[in-house]
């Protein structure tokens, strides 16, 4: 991903204008808590990329930031949603049982727990508590599961907490782990 960098007048630009994600995402959007990628938190921050480059292109004399900064933002979540829509067609939805496995028991799925296998309980919920403020959307989710799951809740049983099929607590937790693996601060507190 290329790195957004904004002089002091785009940043003001940007931290003037932050309600134009929430109008674009209201305006524009179904926010779909079941779909990874979907949900209010993951809709916000791409928002606010846009509105970054909206910055980062914004010429004063076409148009008020604001006027442009809207189109910019909404024309972004449409194709961010667009391209998430595409990408959930290629997902098959297997059940997944309490260990992680299919319900029909014939297809092991990836084991998150593996990634936690060095650390004791006590330390993992901690050390996940202590990297849960850095997280948003479908990552924290994934972070609060793992927790869960080291204070020996199932799949099932969080699935059934949060009200959603264990497939997406299974997605939330698989997410998390991707990024804790390349997270310094984590990292550096396990090695």
């Amino acid at each position: 991903m290329k790195v957004i960098r904004l002089n002091s007048e785009q940043q003001k630009l940007v931290e003037s204008n932050l309600t134009v994600v929430p109008w674009a995402i209201r305006e524009t959007l179904q926010v779909n808590s079941h779909v990874c990628g979907l949900e209010y938190d993951d809709l916000y921050q791409e928002g606010c990329i846009w509105l970054c480059r909206a910055a980062l292109s914004y010429d004063s004399s076409r148009s008020q930031f604001s006027t442009y900064a809207k189109t910019v933002v909404r024309n972004g979540l449409i194709s961010h949603y667009r391209q998430v829509s595409r990408y959930q067609k290629h997902i098959s939805r297997l059940p997944v049982e309490e260990q992680g496995e299919t319900a029909a028991g014939s297809v092991p799925q990836n084991d998150p727990d593996e990634f936690l296998r060095y650390l004791s309980d006590t330390e993992t919920s901690e050390l996940l508590k202590s990297r849960l403020p850095d997280y948003h959307g479908v990552a924290r989710l994934g972070i609060e599961a793992l927790e869960l799951k080291v204070k020996g809740m199932t799949v099932t049983e969080i699935a059934r907490l949060y009200g959603v099929p264990p497939s997406h607590v299974g997605a939330w937790i698989s997410r998390s782990v991707k990024k804790l693996q390349k997270d310094r601060k984590f990292l550096s507190a396990i090695l």
